[in-house]
């Protein structure tokens, strides 16, 4: 569903299937496994791991200051999906 793990401090989560929009939104200490994510996931995320092995939606980890995304993207579309208005962020191919 929508805002699911909304301002989550702590815990583990494993999703299967794809998650509504803003999946993670303050997450500041969660660890979650999800089939993908809908608009505006992981916005203002500060802490917390997340590993999407699916697509995202638009304006993906807008604002987003620390923690760890992890996002599989076989068909490279994350790049025009994500939000890079922070100066920091690392993109390796595997």
């Amino acid at each position: 569903g929508n805002v699911a793990l909304y301002g989550a401090t702590a815990g583990k989560a494993f999703f299967r299937g794809v998650a509504g929009e803003r999946f993670a939104v303050r997450n500041s200490g969660a660890v979650t496994v999800v089939e993908g994510c809908g608009d505006h996931g992981l916005e203002y995320m500060t802490g917390g791991r997340c590993v999407i092995i699916g697509e995202v939606g638009k304006n993906f980890s807008a604002g987003m200051s620390g923690g760890i995304a992890w996002v599989y993207d076989p068909n490279g579309q994350l790049r025009y999906k994500a939000n890079f208005a922070e100066p920091v962020r690392d993109f390796e191919r595997l």
